[in-house]
């Protein structure tokens, strides 16, 4: 069986993937802009449900600067079905940056976790287009394996 708490971390060209709870407190608070108890209460939350199984989450620390540049979430992860919720939070970070991210999701949701239906509720162009031409058909917020 997959355990999604093995999918860490990713290292790529400019960014070190981590779970939040590999974070400053302020840092990650800063990022995603709350106040500091409801970013334990998030990070505490990201924690509980990577253990369960049912989500994967991770902040990009860049490389070059160890500051964060994006927030990436898998929730709503069911195996089974297949199909998982994407959401993500992209801070001032290049077009070829956005490609790096494009290509380790999609090995990520089609090879490692061989999803078949990903919801979103808004994604980059870049990353859309990814999976638009290998094989995925975009139907209003829902990427589908053809």
């Amino acid at each position: 069986m997959i355990k999604l708490k093995s999918y860490r971390p990713f290292i790529t060209n400019s960014f070190i993937w981590e779970f939040p709870t590999h974070f400053k407190l302020k840092e990650v608070s800063e990022f995603i802009d709350e106040d500091i108890p409801r970013t334990t209460e998030y990070i505490s939350n990201a924690a509980k449900e990577i253990m369960r199984n049912k989500s994967v989450i991770w902040f990009l620390k860049d490389k070059k600067d160890n500051k964060i540049k994006a927030l990436i979430s898998f929730t709503s992860v069911n195996l089974i079905k297949k199909t998982a919720k994407l959401q993500m939070l992209l801070g001032d970070i290049s077009d070829a940056q956005k490609n790096e991210i494009a290509n380790r999701l999609f090995i990520f949701i089609d090879e490692q976790l061989e999803l078949n239906t990903i919801h979103f509720n808004r994604l980059d162009d870049i990353i859309l287009k990814k999976f638009t031409l290998n094989e995925y058909n975009m139907n209003k917020q829902e990427l589908k394996r053809s």
